[in-house]
């Protein structure tokens, strides 16, 4: 049996936290090892112990979901975060991208969804409610509007290219993606180094807007 996933929750409204531990309780798959009420002590938190996925929400007293999640990521860069908010506007959902997030649900997920969620982000794959999809590529398209021959791009990248770019904003590791496709991780990488610039990106976050906004890929 696989051991359970390590879930620690980051949110400020205690009716809601309650409802939510009511709701992982039902998943047997999920420990539930803490709770926080604001970024502040979350950070606080995983000095201590760091839990497999967090659950956070973006609205906070002290510190919010951002900040925390900036300052967590640049410390631990493995960390797996999954934002929870009933926040789903684009300017949310690029600046928490960009923070280094793996995954954002809207509140009303279903447990399905939550479990889906849960258990993808916790191997390291990411995870976007489709609710949102719009959203973010419709940031990417402002983003990227500026520059005519965007459009022609994706006809210039290869099929194995596409395949990997799947593959990366899926959240798959350079050595996953090399066992998936039977090639060298230093060919992963040469692909990933291609892939950033033929499409302009500077990270892999602009990569996965890249793919959304050409509805290369669906979480």
């Amino acid at each position: 049996m696989k051991n359970k996933i390590k879930l620690l929750i980051v949110e400020d409204q205690l009716i809601f936290r309650n409802g939510l531990k009511i709701l992982l309780k039902e998943i047997p798959e999920i420990e539930f090892i803490g709770e926080c009420s604001n970024g502040l002590e979350f950070l606080e938190f995983i000095e201590k112990k760091m839990p497999d996925v967090v659950l956070m929400d973006i609205k906070m007293p002290m510190m919010d979901g951002f900040e925390a999640t900036k300052i967590a990521t640049q410390k631990f860069p493995d960390i797996k975060i999954v934002i929870l908010s009933m926040f789903g506007e684009e300017n949310y959902l690029v600046r928490m991208l960009e923070a280094g997030i793996k995954g954002f649900l809207l509140k009303n997920v279903e447990e399905d969804e939550l479990r889906k969620a849960l258990f993808l982000v916790s191997e390291g794959k990411n995870y976007f409610s489709n609710e949102l999809l719009p959203a973010l590529t419709n940031s990417f398209m402002k983003k990227k509007n500026n520059d005519e021959e965007k459009t022609n791009i994706i006809e210039k990248l290869t099929k194995r290219e596409l395949e990997i770019l799947q593959l990366i904003s899926k959240g798959y590791t350079n050595k996953e993606i090399a066992e998936f496709c039977f090639i060298s991780p230093r060919t992963v990488g040469g692909h990933r180094t291609n892939l950033l610039s033929k499409t302009a990106s500077k990270n892999t976050a602009d990569l996965i807007g890249f793919a959304i906004k050409y509805n290369l890929i669906n979480f």
